[in-house]
């Protein structure tokens, strides 16, 4: 399903909202402290929550992340070197709603490609690490339909 840039931005600006405070309680489980900017090091689990946001909406997207190794270039590109990301793609978008980690904006929405980004190269996450991304992303996606519902969709 085709949708409007608009759309996707609201999306994202919302998944984005929800996932502000959970950034904190992710943090605190993980390494018992808050870094300055808490989208750091969230991109995996928040692009998987995106993803499953904009598909809620009717849009066709897929998580893409880069791991920059053997070197190669990839992953996202913060001006003086390439760093392992992920970002949701959609209609020929790039969607990011943790950019500001590496300095860009919080929500970039931009069109693929970009040069800043570049998907390829093997999650180098354990098996269970990647299980617990679906497991965290399963646990509060409960508020994703919750608000979704308030705004009169189901």
């Amino acid at each position: 399903m085709l949708s409007t840039p608009n759309e996707i931005e609201r999306i994202a600006r919302m998944a984005r909202a929800i996932l502000e405070p959970i950034w904190c309680r992710w943090h605190l489980l993980d390494s018992g402290t808050v870094p300055p900017i808490p989208s750091l090091n969230t991109c995996g689990r928040s692009s998987l929550f995106l993803e499953r946001a904009l598909r809620d909406g009717g849009i066709d997207a897929s998580v893409c992340r880069g791991v920059p190794q053997d070197g190669l270039e990839l992953g996202f590109f913060d001006g003086a070197s390439w760093r392992a990301h992920s970002w949701v793609e959609a209609e020929g978008r790039i969607i990011d709603i943790t950019a500001d980690q590496f300095g860009a904006p919080p929500v970039v929405i931009v069109p693929h490609p970009e040069r800043r980004y570049r998907g390829g190269g093997r999650d180098t996450a354990a098996p269970e690490a990647i299980a617990r991304r679906h497991r965290l992303v399963d646990e509060i996606w409960p508020l994703w339909l919750a608000l979704a519902s308030a705004k009169g969709r189901s």
